[in-house]
């Protein structure tokens, strides 16, 4: 007995603990996620959490749409029992719309495919597999059903042969018009009159074949192009309009950048702002072909929100991606699976009072999601930049920083701050922090100009300073005595190592007279030995700090790799393999063709042909940490001059050094640049197989030792 209370108390005591720790939050099934500028996933804090699952499993089978009207009712297109289902906020049933009456008697729907109610109370539902629109008033009271006959269609001569109607997403924009997503549509999205009438299209997403598309097509009958329907456009998912009666859209499947989600005007215009770091896609990095969920996102549906944000469904992976007016990424959560707040086939999207609503056929459920403290953040910093409030949008912005350290949108939130308040220098410094380059550009700029203006009378001296200077030292004789004494301590023995290295330095300032006079200068240093060995490494390793030098101190405006990234030996070998590769097959392809010069001949001429990299690189870099956007021509026009150079010079060098005709030179270094390319292709491979021989024989060797 004594032991049943001892155990009736413990459970007792159990229980009120769990009563005063109910409000301790559940870690979210699914991994919330953003992407840095780089495209790389960096782990966030759940920017919605789950709210409450609304099943409605004895009232549908198929849902295909949501509408969330102002007062939060919840309107469901089902298409698997042919009804329209009415929600109250709370999921408690109001009412079923399954029939409505017409002239002739009772109709019913069938798979409807889409609902949407204006602020009249007007009803328009997509009666998808009746061929029609049906436009219900608040009373369930009949008022227009929009549907093509044969005679229409012939009269409207805009649709292909065998066009069928049938509705698929449908909302009304400014001025009563009527937008409709129709399947097997390609020209774009329908507008009608509420009277039924039908304007035409606006808006087809258009498709760019590829060049082996144009090839094939080019190649192929008249019968085989009609057959293969090449550069047929994808067709839009699903809509959604704004308060100024913007359209926003999705397109599912597409591979386009600019055309998985459009915001087209009432004209057709694409208008949606595409300013974000990363492409309006979904996930930019995805898994391999052989994972389940493998591919691009597949963006199905969209919600207008309000202060410019908005958020598509990915069917692919369950998840929600929601972006700000320039297409930011702002956060992703949801995710496939059988959890609760996970996604089995959702198929729908909507808002209302900041939660999001996923309409899910697999599972028949609505799921509700309410926004967390890191996204109300969020949400509250742009509403405050939008309406003018910067000060305070920097408040928040610090706040969800607070919340998020690698939030790099935060960083140039507050950037701005800084920026309007024209303290360029810390402006810049949070720019850097956001890897917003396009606004540390303009930062820089007033801040240069700022330093500039105090410093401008320095600066003026300094220079002037400078050219007397220079202009003494031109006019100074050195005496007679002097010069003799210094040439008599220069004059050092050939073969000495001060003569190795005096012939060394005269090889690398030889180089100097090849920039200018190619065709003669490599004539002399191969015939009349100008250059050897030791100066033609000297060179090459000029060349490798340079290109370090460019990697590690090119101005943040033009230096957009990933330090995290960057190996030092990768990039050192990456230059030397590939100019080993060059050499190689140069001269085991030159033999073969009588080409007059040796390995050796081949690496001086080459190492010597790369100087203009060499003269270039480092002034162009240390100058690119005092230019902006704006000046970016002239830090690439630099670049150009200093490759192009230096293939002018390789090509002259083939020339000159293997006694070859121009026709000639050109037909080898292509043949050079194919045979490096196979000899990497085949070294790639050889190390891939030894790889995979390594594992094979540690398996084997595991396989003896723990199994024999």
């Amino acid at each position: 007995m004594k032991n049943k209370r001892l155990t009736l108390l413990f459970l007792l005591l159990v229980a009120i603990t769990f009563m005063f720790n109910s409000g301790i939050s559940i870690a979210s099934p699914y991994r919330s996620y953003n992407y840095d500028y780089w495209g790389e996933v960096t782990p966030s804090p759940d920017p919605y959490v789950l709210d409450k699952i609304i099943d409605v499993n004895n009232y549908a089978t198929d849902l295909r749409d949501i509408f969330i009207t102002d007062d939060g009712t919840i309107w469901l297109a089902d298409s698997g029992k042919n009804r329209i289902i009415v929600l109250n906020q709370e999921g408690e049933l109001i009412e079923i719309i399954e029939t409505f009456t017409t002239e002739s008697g009772q109709d019913k729907f069938n798979s409807p495919e889409s609902v949407f109610v204006n602020e009249d109370g007007v009803i328009f539902i997509a009666d998808t597999g009746n061929l029609r629109i049906v436009i219900l008033d608040e009373n369930k009271v009949l008022l227009n059903v929009i549907e093509f006959d044969e005679t229409q269609i012939k009269e409207a001569q805009v649709f292909v042969e065998g066009f069928r109607f049938r509705p698929r997403s449908i909302g009304e924009g400014v001025g009563n018009k009527l937008y409709v997503i129709s399947a097997g549509v390609y020209d774009g999205i329908m507008e009608f009159s509420r009277d039924g009438e039908f304007h035409g299209f606006i808006g087809a997403p258009r498709v760019t074949p590829s060049l082996i598309e144009v090839f094939w097509s080019r190649l192929a009958t008249e019968e085989q192009r009609a057959r293969r329907r090449l550069f047929i456009p994808v067709e839009f998912s699903k809509l959604d309009i704004d308060d100024m009666g913007f359209i926003y859209t999705t397109v599912a499947g597409t591979e386009e950048e600019d055309e998985a989600v459009k915001r087209l005007s009432p004209s057709g215009k694409d208008s949606l702002i595409r300013a974000g770091k990363k492409p309006v896609v979904g996930d930019i990095d995805y898994p391999a072909e052989l994972d389940p969920y493998s591919g691009p996102s597949t963006l199905i549906d969209i919600v207008y929100r309000k202060n410019g944000i908005y958020s598509v469904l990915d069917s692919n992976r369950g998840r929600v991606f929601t972006y700000d007016n320039y297409g930011n990424l702002l956060y992703v959560f949801g995710g496939p699976g059988n959890y609760q707040g996970m996604f089995n086939r959702p198929s729908a999207i909507d808002s209302f009072d900041d939660k999001i609503f996923v309409a899910d056929r697999g599972k028949n459920t609505i799921t509700v999601f309410r926004p967390t403290e890191y996204a109300q953040a969020i949400h509250q910093a742009i509403e405050y930049y939008e309406n003018g409030f910067y000060d305070e949008s920097a408040e928040v912005w610090q706040q969800v920083l607070n919340l998020d350290a690698n939030y790099e949108m935060a960083y140039t939130g507050i950037g701005r701050n800084y920026l309007m308040q024209e303290d360029f220098e810390t402006a810049m410094v949070y720019f850097r922090l956001g890897e917003d380059r396009e606004n540390y550009s303009k930062a820089f700029e007033y801040y240069r100009k700022e330093v500039l203006s105090r410093n401008l009378n320095k600066a003026i001296s300094g220079v002037l300073l400078l050219v007397l200077v220079l202009i003494v030292l031109n006019k100074l004789q050195v005496p007679a005595k002097v010069r003799a004494q210094i040439s008599a301590a220069l004059a050092v023995e050939q073969d000495s190592l001060l003569g190795n290295v005096k012939k060394t330095i005269n090889g690398v300032l030889y180089a100097k007279h090849i920039l200018f006079h190619p065709f003669d200068g490599f004539w002399d240093l191969k015939h009349e030995k100008r250059g050897n060995v030791a100066s033609a490494v000297v060179i090459l390793v000029l060349l490798i700090i340079s290109i370090l030098f460019n990697i590690f101190y090119t101005g943040f405006i033009f230096n957009t790799r990933d330090f995290r990234t960057v190996n030092l030996v990768r990039e050192i070998l990456t230059v030397v393999v590939t100019f080993v590769l060059w050499c190689v097959v140069n001269w085991g392809f030159t033999t073969l063709t009588d080409g007059k010069g040796n390995f050796r001949d081949i690496f001086i001429y080459s190492c010597y042909a790369l100087t203009p990299l060499v003269i270039i690189l480092i002034p162009i870099t240390i100058l690119s940490n005092y230019m902006v956007i704006d000046e970016a021509y002239f830090y690439y026009l630099f670049i150009s001059i200093g490759v192009i150079w230096s293939m002018s010079l390789l090509f002259i060098g083939t020339v000159m050094t293997h006694d070859y005709t121009v026709t000639k030179a050109v037909l080898t270094i292509l043949i050079i640049t194919i045979g490096i390319v196979l000899v990497a292709f085949v070294g790639l491979l050889f190390f891939m197989i030894i790889d995979r021989l390594i594992l094979f024989v540690m398996d084997l060797y595991n396989e003896i030792v723990y199994r024999v």
